[in-house]
C-alpha cells in the first residue's frame, strides 16, 4: 500500500511538472486571526497580539499537506496605523514553500464606532521541489536527476476592513496579487490571484453579554478555481470559552473548541471529509495559540486614604500636584464602568475639590 501512495503522489507530481499553481494553505482559525488573509487587520486592536497556527490536513496520508503559520501586530496610534509580520511554512507532498511578510495597515476612525481600515502586505516565497526524493523516477529527465530546484519569488496582497462595535467585522482581501509566474527549468510556477471576503458579527443572547453567538462566513476564488465558502456558528461564554460548527462546501464539517486565559487564549479545529466519504479521505487538525501583549497597561498605584490627603497637612504643592493627577486619572477610568461606580467617582470628585482648596491655602 505504501509503495502505491507513493507512486500516485509521485505519479501526480510528473504530470505536472509542466505547470503547477500555488494554493493557498487552508486554515479554519481565521475566525480569532483575520490577519491570516488580510493585512488591513494589522494593528486593529489596541495590543500587540501573536498567534502560532499549526494544521494537520488528510492525516494519514503520506505527503499530505502540513501548515505552520505564525503572526505579529501592534498598532502606530500615533499614525493611526499598524504594522504586522508573518511566517509560514507549507509542505505539500514534494513541494515545500516558505513565505515571509511585512504588513502595513491604515486605519480611519469614521466616528465613534466604526473604522474603516486598508491594509498592504509584500511577500517573498521560497519554494522548493524535491522530487529526487519519489521513489519512481525517470532516469531520462535531468529535473529528476537533479534531485531539487528551487526559486525565490516576490509578491504582494491588499486588504480593506470596516468594522463596527467591535462586533460586526467585514473584510475583503486579495492575496497573491502580482500573479507572478516564472519557469524555471521545465516547469512553470504559477500564482494564481486570490479574492478572499471575510464577514462576522456577534450577538448577545443575553442581557450579561454571558453568552454570545458569532456567525461567520468567508468566501475564496480564484481563476480556474472552483469557488469555496466557509460557514461558522461559534458560541462564546463569559468571553472564556468556545465552542462552534462549521462547514466548507464540497469539503468538510469543522468542529470548534475553545478557552481564554487572561491574555492566552487556545482554539482547536476538528475537520472531517464530507466528500469520497466513503473511502478513508483523512482527517485534518488545526490548533492556534494565541498571546495578547497590553500596550497600553497603566502601573496601579495605591493611594492613601482620601481622608488622610484631606487632614494631614501641610502638603506640599508638588505633592498636592501629584496627588490630583492620580485621582483624575483614577476618575476617568472609572467614569467608563457601570453605574456601580458613580460613589466612587462622586467621592473622587469631592477629594479633588478638597484638594484643591488646599492648594489655593498654601499659594
Amino acid at each position: 500500500m505504501k509503495i502505491i501512495k507513493n507512486i500516485l503522489i509521485t505519479l501526480s507530481i510528473l504530470i505536472s511538472i509542466e505547470g503547477f499553481g500555488q494554493e493557498l494553505p487552508f486554515y479554519s482559525n481565521y475566525t480569532i486571526n483575520p490577519l491570516v488573509f488580510n493585512p488591513a487587520h494589522a494593528g486593529h486592536n489596541e495590543n500587540l497580539e501573536m498567534f502560532l497556527h499549526h494544521r494537520t490536513q488528510w492525516s494519514g496520508f503520506e505527503g499530505s499537506p502540513v501548515s505552520q503559520l505564525f503572526t505579529m501586530s501592534a498598532p502606530l496610534a500615533d499614525i493611526n496605523s499598524g504594522i504586522g509580520v508573518s511566517i509560514q511554512n507549507d509542505q505539500r507532498g514534494l513541494f515545500n514553500t516558505l513565505t515571509g511578510s511585512v504588513k502595513y495597515a491604515y486605519h480611519i476612525k469614521l466616528n465613534q464606532k466604526s473604522d474603516l481600515s486598508f491594509g498592504l502586505g509584500l511577500d517573498i516565497q521560497n519554494r522548493l521541489l524535491r522530487i529526487g526524493e519519489s521513489t519512481v523516477r525517470d532516469v531520462e529527465d535531468p529535473l529528476v536527476n537533479k534531485g531539487s530546484t528551487s526559486e525565490t519569488f516576490f509578491d504582494a496582497s491588499f486588504g480593506v476592513e470596516y468594522s463596527l462595535s467591535n462586533k460586526l467585522l467585514l473584510g475583503l482581501s486579495v492575496p497573491q496579487l502580482l500573479e507572478g509566474n516564472q519557469k524555471k527549468e521545465g516547469y512553470l510556477v504559477e500564482n494564481s490571484r486570490y479574492f478572499i471576503g471575510q464577514a462576522s458579527y456577534i450577538v448577545n443572547l443575553t442581557s450579561s453579554g454571558n453568552i454570545k453567538v458569532q456567525p461567520v462566513v468567508l468566501t475564496r476564488y480564484a481563476q480556474n478555481i472552483p469557488l469555496q465558502f466557509d460557514v461558522n456558528a461559534l458560541v462564546h461564554y463569559k468571553d472564556m470559552f468556545l465552542v462552534g460548527i462549521g462547514y466548507r462546501n464540497d469539503y468538510a464539517i469543522n468542529l470548534h473548541a475553545g478557552v481564554s486565559l487572561k491574555n492566552l487564549r487556545i482554539r482547536y479545529v476538528y475537520d472531517f471529509a464530507t466528500v469520497n466519504s466513503n473511502i478513508n479521505s483523512g482527517l485534518s487538525h488545526e490548533i492556534t495559540l494565541g498571546y495578547t501583549i497590553d500596550l497600553n497597561k497603566k502601573e496601579i498605584v495605591t493611594l492613601p486614604p482620601t481622608t488622610t490627603l484631606v487632614k494631614d497637612k501641610p502638603l506640599s504643592a508638588d505633592k498636592i500636584r501629584e496627588i490630583l493627577f492620580l485621582l483624575i486619572d483614577e476618575f476617568f477610568e472609572s467614569s467608563n464602568k457601570n453605574p456601580e461606580e458613580l460613589k466612587k467617582v462622586e467621592l473622587l470628585r469631592a477629594t479633588i475639590m478638597k484638594l484643591l482648596e488646599n492648594f489655593d491655602e498654601l499659594k
